[in-house]
């Protein structure tokens, strides 16, 4: 059964511009999903594994490929997020959603360095442009023009620029990374995230566990692998009521 073949068919507008088309009405929702989410004799959880994809673990769950849909009702984070993808993928994704720099400082950066500002090394002569300060971190995200941005910051090196005043501000570099190296923030032995809302421009606690922003996407792309799916014996009869209420509706 194709997942769309039952919704309705309303007018939409894709684009401010454009004119609406029909298309199946995909805010169409019944709450037999969630009914079944509540009585765990209807799932079981499942691990995704390398190379499954929703076609595929349909198939291998229900011979046949077509409640591959089941799997995006049934889990949120599915829907909301997408499907997991290979970890041996995860490298290149990071890289390409944090394609920048990062350099990482002890300097109170209140009032300095500020978004859309160009500044250079002194040392290295490495120029970019500050797109984020993140003042409790001590960190400036800084795009240096580059696809990907290899040019490197010297690790101890200041990093300055002359304001509108004519003063020139400074700063000395602690850390440099790539973005997708660098520290998104810190979580405590149990996993808590810890918030450093006063950031004293030290280290923060021995105790705490840095997690980078490819620590992270890999953390998330992980958690989506956990997922619940319908058992075989009531994967039928849940799709039918499911198509029956749309119908109906």
């Amino acid at each position: 059964m194709a997942y769309f073949d039952n919704f309705g068919i309303v007018s939409y507008r894709f684009g401010d511009n454009e004119s609406p088309v029909l298309f199946n009405n995909l805010t169409a929702y019944v709450d037999v999903i969630d009914q079944v989410k509540e009585n765990v004799a209807f799932y079981n959880k499942y691990t995704i594994s390398a190379g499954e994809r929703p076609d595929t673990l349909s198939y291998k769950l229900y011979g046949t490929p077509d409640y591959y849909w089941t799997f995006y009702l049934m889990n949120n984070h599915i829907r909301e997020s997408g499907w997991p993808v290979d970890s041996y993928d995860m490298l290149s994704i990071a890289k390409s959603k944090y394609p920048y720099r990062v350099v990482t400082t002890n300097t109170n950066l209140t009032g300095i360095f500020p978004v859309g500002q160009s500044v250079t090394g002194v040392s290295s002569t490495t120029t970019g442009t500050v797109i984020r300060r993140i003042s409790d971190m001590g960190q400036l995200i800084i795009d240096t023009g580059e696809e990907p941005n290899t040019t490197k910051f010297n690790s101890t090196e200041l990093i300055r620029y002359t304001d509108v005043d004519g003063n020139i501000q400074s700063l000395t570099v602690i850390a440099e990374s790539e973005q997708y190296n660098a520290i998104h923030h810190y979580e405590d032995v149990n996993g808590v995230h810890q918030d450093l809302t006063i950031y004293d421009f030290g280290s923060p606690s021995a105790s705490w566990i840095p997690v980078t922003y490819r620590d992270r996407l890999e953390q998330k792309n992980d958690e989506l692998k956990e997922i619940i799916v319908l058992k075989s014996d009531v994967v039928n009869q849940v799709a039918g009521e499911f198509a029956k209420f749309h119908r109906e509706s």
